[in-house]
């Protein structure tokens, strides 16, 4: 099936090649446009036959840098499982070639957890090793898959004990559709200054995400009586991947750990959307260092390590 290569070098264009299926929401056209207010490109690979894109990837230049993504969890190169071998090939090249031409020395790709679609992952990995691409960097995301077996039979007594208090407390857990954005961001903010860690993003510009993507950043709280006792913005990746993005919780709570009721709440939500997939994320302090105390909770959920891979170029 014949194949051309496009170029997008304005993203704030109107999309001539949609994606062939729903794909991940951080490389849509409406999330990387807003990533950096520099130079952008995306690269296609497409269709003759149905005009809709294969592959894409959407990079941007930063001095002697060029990265995909520019500002979310990752980026890189996606593409459709119907993808031959030969055009993802030709359009790596071609990719390396637009990225080579815009003068950079370096080109750094976060890609998606492994399992997210493990056998794009090991073909681009296999692809880019090829090319030169070394392996810079591997963070582990923890993912928690969705079945039909109760949430409280799969998870560790331990947090069994947890779960069982906070129900017993009356607390609930809520998806807010509508939510009170600064009253989420300043629950966020003042959190993270309680562990002694700034917010990972600037309060204005989380805010400017929850209010410019309602249907895909969600926000999720367990509460006491009106009051947070934790909460979490979560992202629709994909129509069947849900990523916990930010959570937290207070510590006024901390003797009932109420993030197990939360993500008990989740598992739920994530059944009744028909979500195979919960990513807890990665369990990183706020210095980006390893935080194996937040590992170990991960695992005692039941969720399970999942590569994240970060590979770089050198010209």
């Amino acid at each position: 099936m014949p194949y051309r290569i496009e170029l997008d070098a304005d993203l704030h264009a109107p999309t001539r090649w949609p994606y062939a299926e729903d794909g991940f929401f951080f490389n849509a056209p409406e999330h990387v446009r807003q990533q950096h207010p520099g130079m952008g490109s995306t690269v296609l690979a497409v269709n003759t036959r149905t005009g809709r894109a294969e592959a894409r990837c959407t990079f941007f230049v930063d001095g002697n840098q060029a990265r995909s993504p520019a500002a979310a969890p990752f980026g890189s190169v996606e593409f459709t499982d119907t993808l031959p071998d030969t055009a993802l090939g030709n359009f790596l090249d071609t990719l390396l070639a637009v990225v080579s031409a815009s003068g950079v020395s370096r080109f750094r790709l976060v890609n998606y957890p492994h399992d997210y679609a493990p056998r794009q992952a090991q073909q681009l990995t296999e692809q880019l090793t090829r090319r030169g691409f070394g392996i810079v960097a591997t963070t582990a995301s923890y993912l928690l898959p969705i079945t039909d077996d109760p949430f409280d039979t799969r998870i560790d007594a331990s947090e069994r004990r947890r779960l069982q208090k906070c129900r017993n407390a009356g607390f609930r857990f809520e998806h807010w559709p509508n939510p009170d954005i600064d009253r989420v961001t300043a629950f966020l903010v003042s959190t993270r200054q309680q562990q002694g860690y700034a917010l990972s993003l600037p309060p204005e510009q989380l805010g400017q995400l929850l209010r410019t993507f309602p249907n895909q950043f969600l926000v999720f709280v367990v509460s006491d009586t009106g009051a947070v006792a934790a909460l979490t913005i979560a992202v629709r990746v994909r129509t069947d991947i849900l990523y916990s993005f930010l959570p937290a919780s207070s510590p006024d709570y901390h003797t009932f750990s109420p993030m197990v009721l939360l993500i008990d709440g989740l598992v739920g939500y994530c059944r009744q959307q028909q979500i195979r997939l919960l990513d807890l994320g990665v369990s990183l302090d706020g210095d980006h260092q390893p935080k194996p105390s937040l590992s170990r909770f991960k695992r005692r959920l039941g969720a399970q390590e999942s590569p994240r891979l970060t590979f770089e170029k050198q010209f």
